[in-house]
């Protein structure tokens, strides 16, 4: 399973995910959060990217 993450689009704001889902497939997780937002695919895809997260395992370097 991958992490796929939710994000705002075409806003200014910064490129932090909304919301962190685990599932098979990019287009599992599109209707997922389709469903999770009540909207329809396409409604959804307008409005939301949807991005798989790659686990990094790298520090904040803040906290050490």
């Amino acid at each position: 399973m991958a992490k796929y993450g939710m994000y705002t689009k075409g806003t200014n704001e910064s490129t932090h995910h909304v919301n962190v889902v685990d599932m098979n497939s990019k287009p599992q997780a599109e209707a997922y959060f389709a469903g999770m937002k009540r909207l329809s695919l396409q409604q959804f895809q307008n409005l939301f990217e949807v991005r798989e997260i790659k686990d990094t395992n790298s520090k904040n370097l803040l906290l050490g």
